[in-house]
């Protein structure tokens, strides 16, 4: 709560001295993207294995509400060829962005940004197009999260190699294992991550943890998306770590241009935006995002973007909600717009490093 009451107060003093006005005036003539992943209810927020990457409907309408006001919020195919045309512009290009595509997006976005007179771009997994499966990630922490609960002893040995930090991380009294578990598993070969996901979901039943939401929207649900005026981007075929697939084996052009395909043939639209898995992209993932026909794609390395900006590095805001609010837990249009400007950075002495997430 102190950290809280901290952040508002410098917030605050910002706006009052009119540094926050100056900092988004010299921002005019740029592009900042906000990057979300889930929306969903407080009580289920707390129930994710990474409550970090959710927000609450409540938080994001009045992030839209502050987006509307003091930015031209557009999909970020628009908005990033608008911000290649010269011109004086009053306010600042934004573009929303959510990772992955889960079914909380249509449930509890869409409605908001429709009220909110915003479109957003949506990158989407494409093999779990109307699957009933959750993405790799989710289905490893459920798995972590059944074998602490079941005391499944094949599982708890999997989930001990993979962490082994001298005792120190026993898996059955750290409530953040499931995250440490995942953040380890992508540090490995895919094969080899599906092996472990393989042994981990043995004899659990995942049902039991992951709901409806926790699965990608299906094309019927994509397209009344598309249909609203949303982008619907490629975030890979099986969110796949770009940087870790093999070149000669074909998986890395199934996972760039193959989703792009997949998308386009169930949308009929044109697919003109890609998201790296987790952020990862060397100079091949990059070269090969641009052979693929991509406008442009984006990574999770924070800033802004201006006009000759890399259109195949595009750094996002990752929007986390705990840091935004204020004391009293509801989200503030002045914390916002403090951390869309980049003066929070400055201000709280932050380091210039992204941040990896799912």
């Amino acid at each position: 709560m102190n950290h809280r009451w901290m952040r508002l107060a410098v917030g605050s003093a910002c706006r009052a001295s009119l540094c926050l006005a100056s900092a988004e005036r010299s921002g005019r003539q740029g592009l900042v993207i906000l990057c979300y992943h889930r929306v969903l209810p407080r009580e289920q927020k707390t129930r994710y294995w990474m409550p970090d990457l959710v927000v609450t409907p409540e938080a994001l309408r009045r992030h839209c509400l502050a987006l509307r006001r003091f930015y031209d919020v557009l999909p970020l195919c628009e908005a990033f060829q608008a911000l290649q045309t010269p011109r004086p512009r009053r306010r600042p290009f934004a573009a929303i962005t959510f990772d992955d595509g889960y079914r909380d997006n249509l449930r509890y976005a869409a409605p908001i940004l429709g009220e909110t007179g915003i479109r957003a771009t949506f990158f989407i997994i494409a093999d779990l197009i109307g699957v009933e499966r959750a993405p790799w990630y989710d289905q490893m922490a459920c798995a972590v999260l059944e074998c602490q609960r079941q005391k499944q002893e094949s599982g708890r040995g999997a989930i001990s190699r993979l962490v082994d930090d001298n005792g120190r991380n026993a898996p059955g009294d750290d409530h953040g294992l499931p995250a440490r578990v995942v953040e380890h598993a992508k540090r490995l070969a895919p094969a080899k991550r599906q092996e472990l996901l393989d042994e981990l979901i043995t004899g659990v039943d995942l049902d039991a943890g992951l709901s409806p939401d926790d699965h990608i929207m299906n094309w019927n649900e994509l397209r009344e998306l598309s249909d609203a005026g949303h982008e619907i981007g490629s975030h890979g075929r099986s969110h796949q770590i770009l940087t870790q697939v093999d070149v000669d084996d074909g998986m890395l052009e199934s996972e760039v241009r193959g989703s792009r395909c997949v998308l386009e043939d169930g949308l009929g639209r044109p697919v003109s935006t890609f998201c790296y898995p987790n952020g990862d992209a060397s100079d091949r993932e990059a070269e090969a995002v641009a052979k693929a026909g991509y406008t442009c794609a984006v990574t999770v390395d924070p800033g802004s973007n201006g006009p000759g900006v890399d259109p195949y590095r595009l750094r996002r805001r990752f929007v986390h909600e705990d840091r935004l609010a204020g004391p009293l837990g509801t989200a503030s249009s002045t914390l916002l717009r403090l951390e869309l400007s980049g003066l929070a950075d400055r201000v709280f002495f932050r380091p210039r490093t992204g941040t990896e997430q799912p």
